[in-house]
This record gives C-alpha cells, sequence and structure tokens, in this order.
C-alpha cells in the first residue's frame, strides 16, 4: 500500500555543506478528513533523518536531523491571526547569521512570553515566520541566543 504524499521545495541549510535546495515529503490529508502535513511536525518528529530530493546534483538523501541547522519554505496559508500570541524576535546563530521574525504559538496568558515558547514543549526546531508567507525551521542546537525586539523587554 503506497502512502499518498507530496512534495514541498525547501531551502536547507546543512553542516557542513551549506544550503542545499531540494524537496522533503509531506504526507497528505485522508480524503474523508484530517490535514496534510506541515514541515515542523515532520522535523520534531523523533525519527532521526529526514528523506530530502535534491535539485543539484538530481538525488535522493538523507539527512541527519541533527545536521540541519535550519530549513526555509513558503507557507500555503498565511497563519491563522488569533492562533497566538505574536512574539517578535531576532535569532543570533552559532555561524554569525541573523534571524528575524516572530515567533507564534497559542499558550495560557501567565506562559505567553518568548522565554516560555521556546522551553514549551522541547521542539528541535523553533517556527519563525520571517517575511511575508515564508517560515524558517531553526536548530535549537545551533542558536547562540534569542533576543525579543519588542520595546520593554518581556522575558
Amino acid at each position: 500500500m503506497k502512502i499518498p504524499k507530496r512534495e514541498m521545495p525547501v531551502s536547507l541549510w546543512t553542516h557542513p555543506d551549506g544550503r542545499v535546495l531540494g524537496a522533503i515529503y509531506l504526507h497528505m490529508a485522508e480524503p474523508h478528513g484530517g490535514c496534510d502535513e506541515d514541515p515542523w511536525t515532520v522535523l520534531n518528529d523523533p525519527e532521526d533523518f529526514l528523506v530530502v530530493r535534491r535539485r543539484e546534483p538530481d538525488e535522493l538523501r538523507f539527512y541527519n536531523k541533527a545536521s540541519l541547522i535550519r530549513v526555509e519554505y513558503a507557507e500555503n496559508e498565511l497563519y491563522v491571526a488569533d492562533s497566538g500570541k505574536d512574539l517578535p524576535c531576532r535569532v543570533h546563530m552559532m555561524d554569525g547569521s541573523i534571524v528575524d521574525g516572530t515567533m507564534r504559538k497559542s499558550l495560557p496568558p501567565e506562559r505567553s512570553r518568548l522565554y516560555d515558547y521556546m522551553n514549551t514543549d522541547n521542539p528541535r526546531f523553533l517556527k519563525v515566520y520571517v517575511e511575508g508567507m515564508s517560515v524558517c525551521l531553526i536548530n535549537k542546537s545551533y542558536v547562540g541566543y534569542i533576543t525579543t525586539r519588542d520595546e520593554a523587554l518581556d522575558f
């Protein structure tokens, strides 16, 4: 039995290869309900390896998730405005690069600070909305530090 999947174009930053263009495979929703799988879920699931169809050269590779620094892709739909509190931030990576964006997660009001989001559920990858409909999934192991971009520091 073949499980229906779709390819999603991504840009991966890997250690030590650098930028890799390709696509990852996501499970499609059941015909009688459910939702398509999303990249954040795939990157944070317990499997150690991620299947990637590279563009150049055209080949199938299995990347160890621990070697993935970040994964960038375009989200098909804008995130829902009431799905959580916007947490504007600047992520300073260990390689010196900086990712400006917004984290978002529905948390109870008493636990809705940037600090709470970074330490909730212990996902391996943080989801940062960058510009427009672009998303950057960042491996927490490669983060040096994160700062808030709010006027008032809320940590």
